[in-house]
């Protein structure tokens, strides 16, 4: 059964199609809703496939896309990452994913 997640990002426009680094929020109603999650994911926001679960994705400012993206979850990280406690975590992420597109 698909699930519902939810993330944040500065600008919509920042989602692209393809293999991403995300914090995801749970939506599934109950004692675990909100909970976090720091995943690799393959995101798409083509029409969404039946097995695949939805991720609503909200601005900085919370204002959400009208259209949900489909997401396969292909492997959960650690649920922290490197850097100062008062850092900025999209920052974070975005130099992570800049650091690996430069290896691969």
């Amino acid at each position: 059964m698909a699930k519902e997640w939810e993330t944040f990002v500065r600008k919509f426009s920042d989602m692209k199609d393809g293999e991403v680094e995300l914090f995801i929020k749970d939506l599934t109603p109950g004692p675990r809703k909100y909970d976090t999650k720091h995943v690799r994911a393959l995101i798409t926001n083509k029409k969404a496939r039946s097995k695949a679960d939805v991720l609503w994705v909200r601005s900085e400012a919370g204002f959400k896309d009208p259209k949900p993206w489909s997401m396969k979850i292909i492997e959960e990280l650690p649920e922290w990452v490197d850097g100062k406690p008062w850092e900025d975590v999209l920052e974070i992420i975005e130099r992570s994913q800049k650091k690996k597109a430069t290896k691969g």
